[in-house]
Parts: structure tokens; C-alpha cells; sequence
């Protein structure tokens, strides 16, 4: 890539090239990937080991056996998510994502199925075919649950070989009425 920069007073340029150099990420491929809105927490009280290690454990009771990892945290209100005052003992929820070599279980299946989908824009709760081993510590907005299994390799933009391969789908960003 070749950078180029001006001084604004004197109109000086000076062009650099930099070289960019992707390898292949360290640590466990994660391809299994779940985002939790858990609704009692606030993203403070996540964000310190223990409740994060707790919500592993207890998130293990609903995934195949494997190791979990955590790999995000966000408060719900960097989403649009609104809290109109700072009311005593209410929270502010936290999106927590988490990932795993291991595939989701039958019963995070269910939770994101369209069917589940279907119940919630309805108002009623989602299917869940198993115990809820979150509560009642953690109170997990169920009809907001995100499933994701990513694919080593795809869509990237960056290939193994001399060429860069282009993603694997097409972005859109903006409305076909535009």
C-alpha cells in the first residue's frame, strides 16, 4: 500500500509504501459462535473474570461438550438499547459473545430456529427443549440469541496463493431502492 501525506502550511508531500503481511491467526479456530443478550447484567459486572468464567460454565450446559471462550462483551446501550434513567437495581444488559471449536446443541438450534423466531414476534417465548442453566444468575433474553458458524477461510478477501480471492458474497450497503 503507498501512503501519501501533505504538510497543510507548506505543501510538502512524502509518499511511504507499506507492507501489510496477513498470516493465519493464532490460537483455536472458533467456527461456532453465539451471541447471548443477557439482560440482569451490566457490562462492568461481566467483564471481570469470575461472572465471565460463571457464565461459561454455566452457558456449557447448553453446548456440546467443549471448551468455551469468550470473545466479547458490549454493553446493550452501544446497540440502541435505553435506559431512560438510572433507576435503583435496574440494568442496562450486556451482549456476550462467546465461541467454540465445538458445534452448537440441539437445543441452541431450537432457541434460533425460525419457528423460535415466529413465537417471539408473536410476544410468546421462544422453544427451548432444554433446562436454562443461565438462571437464575443470568437472565438471558432468549428471543435474542445469534447463532453464527464461520468458516475457516471464506469470504475474507484473502487467499492462500499469489492472488487475493474475493468474498464469498457480495456486500450490500445500500437499499436496492437507492
Amino acid at each position: 500500500m503507498s501512503v501519501t501525506a501533505y504538510n497543510r502550511d507548506s505543501f510538502d508531500t512524502t509518499r511511504q509504501r507499506l507492507v501489510l503481511e496477513i498470516g493465519d491467526p493464532e490460537g483455536p479456530l472458533l467456527p461456532y459462535q453465539a451471541e447471548f443478550l443477557v439482560r440482569s447484567h451490566d457490562a462492568e459486572e461481566v467483564l471481570p473474570s469470575t461472572p465471565a468464567s460463571r457464565f461459561l460454565s454455566a452457558l456449557g450446559g447448553l453446548w456440546e461438550p467443549g471448551e468455551l471462550q469468550l470473545l466479547n462483551v458490549t454493553s446493550a446501550l452501544d446497540r440502541g438499547g435505553r435506559v431512560p434513567l438510572p433507576i435503583e437495581g435496574r440494568k442496562e444488559g450486556v451482549y456476550i459473545k462467546v465461541g467454540s471449536a465445538s458445534p452448537f446443541s440441539t437445543c441452541l438450534k431450537m432457541v434460533a430456529s425460525p419457528d423460535s423466531h415466529a413465537r417471539c414476534a408473536q410476544g410468546q417465548p421462544p422453544l427451548l427443549s432444554c433446562y436454562d442453566t443461565l438462571a437464575p444468575h443470568f437472565r438471558v433474553d432468549w428471543c435474542n440469541v445469534t447463532l453464527v458458524r464461520r468458516d475457516p477461510g471464506s469470504g475474507g478477501g484473502v487467499g492462500h496463493g499469489p492472488h487475493p480471492s474475493p468474498p464469498s458474497l457480495p456486500c450490500c450497503f445500500l437499499s436496492p431502492s437507492l
